[in-house]
């Protein structure tokens, strides 16, 4: 794709560019998805009237985790691009490309963790067996994150470290003024949800700034 841009366009174009497309085409390959989804499950349509504000942020965050997760996926069957990708002196090796696939199950587990507790609402499931689902979930995600860190190299950990410090005080500040608007009685109450949907945001948000500075993406 870098010879759709001429050589003076400057980087961050470039990868705007390119996100910009990726989101068009994966909108588009969603939306027929979606299309085809409610033909065939009918008895799942979302009740819009109870949807809020943070159940649609939780669902753009997991629609950016999944192609993500996706993204990652297809390029670890491709040595050379990965290679590229880490900045490698040549094709990945068996190292990388397995550390490229857990990355995926990471992101995509991050992504239905997401979304999950909005879809089994919606089915009236007993609350026992799904809160069990997802806490197994999370066992696993958990297990395969730590997995991750430790097997990937130092610079990538010190971008986890950076991006997870990066959230905790953005995070605690914009939690901080949201609590004492609220204790003063000009904003709403948020819920336990609203808070979550927002970190998980900032921390989205975060890493991939984190990343673009370290020069990883």
């Amino acid at each position: 794709m870098s010879g759709l841009f001429p050589a003076s366009t400057p980087e961050w174009a470039r990868q705007l560019s390119k996100a910009v497309l990726a989101g068009a085409v994966f909108g588009a390959v969603g939306y027929a998805v979606g299309q085809f989804a409610a033909k065939l499950f009918p008895g799942l349509e979302p009740d819009l009237p109870d949807l809020r504000w943070a159940d649609i942020v939780a669902g753009l965050v997991a629609a950016v985790l999944l192609v993500s997760c996706l993204g990652t996926a297809i390029t670890s069957f491709y040595r050379r691009s990965l290679g590229r990708v880490l900045k490698l002196e040549g094709p990945a090796g068996d190292d990388e490309v397995r550390d490229a696939r857990r990355q995926s199950a990471v992101l995509g587990l991050s992504g239905i963790i997401m979304i999950l507790p909005m879809i089994l609402s919606g089915l009236a499931l007993p609350v026992t067996a799904s809160l069990a689902g997802i806490g197994l979930l999370l066992v696993l995600h958990t297990a395969l994150n730590l997995r991750l860190y430790r097997s990937v190299d130092e610079l990538f950990r010190r971008v986890v470290v950076e991006a997870g410090a990066l959230t905790f005080w953005l995070g605690q500040g914009l939690l901080f003024i949201w609590a004492a608007a609220e204790r003063l009685a000009v904003a709403p109450p948020l819920t336990a949800w609203d808070i979550y949907v927002v970190l998980m945001s900032v921390y989205l948000i975060v890493s991939m700034v984190v990343t673009f500075r370290r020069g990883l993406a």
